[in-house]
C-alpha cells in the first residue's frame, strides 16, 4: 500500500522556534503528533492483515497524522479519527484528501482523558498513546466506555518496547483479556535493532 503523508519539512527548525517560546516564558507542547513513529508503520502493516467484522465501526485515538486511519480507509473501512491537537486534525484532513479517502474518515477533536463519544466502537486503535502516566487511568476509562459490548470488539495498541506502560496494563488486566506480540525492526539511520510491542485487548466475559 502506498500513501502520501504530509509532514513538517524542517522539524529541527520548527522545534527551535518552540524552544524560543519557552525562553520567553510561554508554555509549549512538543509536536509528537507530527512524527510518524516506527510503531505506527508496524501497526499499519498489522491492520492490513487483520480480520475485521463486516460493517464494523472503528475509532483511532491520538491519531496524529492519521496514518493508520488512512490504511483502514484504503481497505474500505469507515473510521473516526480523534486527536486533541488541532494541527494534527488539519494534517489528517489533508492526508485524507491527498489519498482520496476523505469520505471514509470522520475527524473529531477529542481529549481521551475527559471527553466522551455518543457512539461505541467495535474496534479502537492507538499508537504511542501511553507516554504520560497521568493519562493511563483516564485513557482506560475512555477505552472501556467507548468499546462496544460485542464479543468480537477489540482494542489494538502499538508502542515502542522502551515505553512499558506497565501501570496501564496492570489496571487493564482487571477488565480485559490481553495478548501481546513483538515485532522487530532495524533503524535505517543507526542500524540499531528495536522492538515494537502490539497489544490486543478484549473485554473479559462474565
Amino acid at each position: 500500500m502506498s500513501l502520501e503523508v504530509l509532514q513538517i519539512k524542517n522539524m529541527q527548525q520548527y522545534l527551535d522556534k518552540l524552544i524560543d517560546k519557552t525562553r520567553a516564558g510561554k508554555k509549549i507542547t512538543l509536536p509528537l503528533w507530527a512524527k510518524i513513529w516506527p510503531s505506527c508503520l508496524i501497526l499499519g502493516y498489522t491492520l492490513t492483515r487483520f480480520s475485521f467484522s463486516e460493517g464494523c465501526s472503528i475509532l483511532e485515538v491520538g491519531a496524529g497524522g492519521a496514518v493508520n486511519s488512512l490504511v483502514l480507509a484504503k481497505l474500505g473501512h469507515e473510521v473516526t479519527v480523534s486527536d486533541i491537537e488541532p494541527f494534527a486534525l488539519l494534517f489528517s484532513r489533508i492526508n485524507a484528501l491527498k489519498n482520496g479517502v476523505a469520505d471514509k474518515m470522520t475527524l473529531h477533536r477529542a481529549d481521551f482523558t475527559s471527553d466522551t463519544f455518543e457512539e461505541k466502537y467495535d474496534y479502537i486503535i492507538g499508537c504511542e498513546v501511553l507516554y504520560e502516566e497521568a493519562s493511563f487511568e483516564p485513557l482506560l476509562v475512555f477505552l472501556s466506555r467507548q468499546l462496544s459490548n460485542s464479543p468480537s470488539a477489540e482494542i489494538v495498541l502499538a508502542m515502542d518496547q522502551k515505553r512499558q506502560g506497565r501501570k496501564f496494563f496492570d489496571l487493564a488486566n482487571e477488565q480485559f483479556a490481553m495478548m501481546k506480540s513483538a515485532a522487530k525492526y532495524k533503524d535505517r539511520e543507526t542500524g540499531e535493532e528495536n522492538v515494537v510491542n502490539l497489544f490486543r485487548m478484549k473485554r473479559k466475559q462474565a
